[in-house]
Order: structure tokens, then sequence, then C-alpha cells
């Protein structure tokens, strides 16, 4: 099983669902991250396992 890894970035939506924006530009989208609107577009940190290259399923999803 993998490790988790914990990322920085910014908490986006769009049609499909929510994505985290990284700073360096690489956007994940986020599976399981379905109670989050609160953050949205604001500063997150979030804890997850790479499902693909740019799928992350979500452990953990907080402000930064």
């Amino acid at each position: 099983m993998l490790s988790p890894i914990r990322l920085h970035g910014h908490l986006r939506r769009n049609a499909r669902g929510f994505l985290l924006e990284m700073d360096d530009g690489h956007v994940w989208r986020l599976k399981g991250a379905q109670d989050f609107p609160p953050l949205l577009d604001t500063a997150v940190i979030v804890e997850a396992r790479k499902a693909s290259s740019s799928l992350l399923d979500v452990l953990w999803l907080g402000p930064a």
C-alpha cells in the first residue's frame, strides 16, 4: 500500500468535483472531498494517497 502524501494548494471546484491547485501549476483531482465546500477557494493541506498521476484519494483535508 502506498504511503500517504501531504500537499499544500488551493481547493477549487469544477463541474466534476473538487480540485487541488498547486502553486507550481499542477492540478490534482480529489476523490472523497465532498464535505469541504466551506474551504473552497482557500489554501488547504491535503493528506492523500496517489490513485493515479492526476487523482488523489483524500484521507484528510483542512485549512492551511
